[in-house]
């Protein structure tokens, strides 16, 4: 029986907002992206909240007064104590670890300039808390933006072969982590049914793309105006496809996007057999994160003349964030998924129930949709994404 077999009504869920979650990772994680895809150009958006999250609760740990209460806000941090707050951190790390059958990783890396210096106490915070690695660098040099290119290709295993260019001298320092994925699915998708069919994309283009077919049972959830099924890979984590219905208002989609409403799916996931038909895509994004912080909260961090980083000791203060970068990889295909993701913060110095019976559903992915890829123990997103015009 194909879709939509109509559950719990879009009024109902309207009501689960971000303050239904608890967990500071997943309201951190879709504020993010609504304020990436409001911004953002591209018919594709492709982000490790995760790995945006690290970095900034890393960078977190130099700030002071104002400027920290306000980035705690943005990593909805603010107000615990410490304990809990290397709890959060503790649960990320969890979930971007090593496991059997998936390659799950992730590294961190300070690099200071030979002008800026931090306490001996916090740098071994630091190497403990963020297992950070630090670093000396002269970013007057010309090899210091492929020094750290470097280090993000080995940490992306060649996915990500850049995420900083040419550094200014004055750069005090750059913080920066790197997230990587592979992963098999439980049940491959075959070759030989792979067809080229339409797909509609954002712009209201109809395009053909390599579409991939599979049957089985899944955890999966409906209504009126959403599909969802979750599809496993080896490993312990899954990747979890959201289809608007048809004649959505995808703006609007985008933007009631919150975490409480991601964890009301979730709750709601139910294990049936159906059909799913997935577009094979390539994404590659890159986006200043820049605005979309400032936007959230953390316009002091930003600010030369008001931003705090009391750890952090140069020869020509002030000192604050000049900029955030962040590059995300993802290829999906029969096998499975590789994805990366890096993010940089650059700081600047000194310059300015009952069983039913059993039925069947139907998913096919022949329209822009949502994505995130989860750790099944931790629920923490790994990497999302919205694809309006898969590649």
């Amino acid at each position: 029986m194909p879709w939509p077999f109509t559950r719990k009504s879009e009024a109902a869920l309207a009501t689960q907002t971000e303050e239904t979650s608890t967990s500071a990772r997943a309201r951190f994680s879709f504020k993010l992206f609504r304020e990436l895809t409001a911004d953002s150009g591209s018919p594709n958006v492709l982000l490790s909240p995760s790995s945006v999250m690290l970095c900034a609760a890393l960078v977190r740990e130099l700030s002071s007064g104002e400027t920290r209460q306000g980035m705690s806000a943005v990593l909805e941090i603010a107000g615990r104590d410490a304990s809990k707050v290397e709890t959060e951190i503790a649960a990320l790390k969890s979930a971007l670890r090593q496991r059997a059958d998936a390659e799950v990783s992730f590294a961190n890396a300070l690099w200071l300039s030979k002008h800026a210096h931090i306490a001996p106490e916090l740098a071994a915070r630091l190497r403990v808390l963020y297992e950070s690695e630090l670093a000396s660098v002269d970013f007057g040099h010309p090899d210091a933006a492929s020094r750290i290119n470097a280090w993000v290709d080995t940490k992306t295993k060649g996915k990500i072969a850049r995420i900083v260019n040419k550094l200014s001298p004055l750069a005090a320092l750059v913080a920066v982590n790197a997230v990587y994925f592979k992963g098999l699915w439980i049940e491959p998708f075959h070759k030989e049914f792979t067809l080229d069919a339409p797909f509609t994309t954002a712009t209201g283009q109809t395009k053909q793309f390599p579409m991939m077919l599979q049957s089985g049972r899944y955890r999966y959830y409906e209504d009126e105006s959403v599909q969802l099924a979750a599809l496993p890979y080896k490993g312990g984590v899954s990747m979890h496809v959201v289809l608007p219905a048809v004649g959505s208002n995808l703006r609007q989609f985008q933007q009631s996007l919150t975490a409480g409403r991601w964890e009301s799916w979730g709750a709601n996931l139910r294990r049936e057999k159906g059909t799913i038909r997935l577009p094979r895509f390539k994404v590659d994004f890159e986006a200043q994160l820049n605005n979309a912080l400032t936007t959230l909260g953390m316009e002091r961090a930003f600010d030369p003349d008001r931003a705090e980083f009391g750890q952090i000791q140069t020869d020509v203060p002030p000192v604050w964030i000049d900029q955030v970068s962040h590059r995300a990889v993802a290829e999906v295909n029969e096998a499975g998924t590789e994805a990366a993701a890096v993010t940089a913060f650059t700081h600047m110095r000194g310059s300015p129930m009952n069983r039913k019976p059993e039925r069947s559903f139907q998913m096919v992915v022949n329209r822009p949709f949502f994505l995130a890829i989860c750790d099944d123990k931790t629920n923490t997103i790994l990497f999302m994404g919205w694809i309006g015009d898969p590649q």
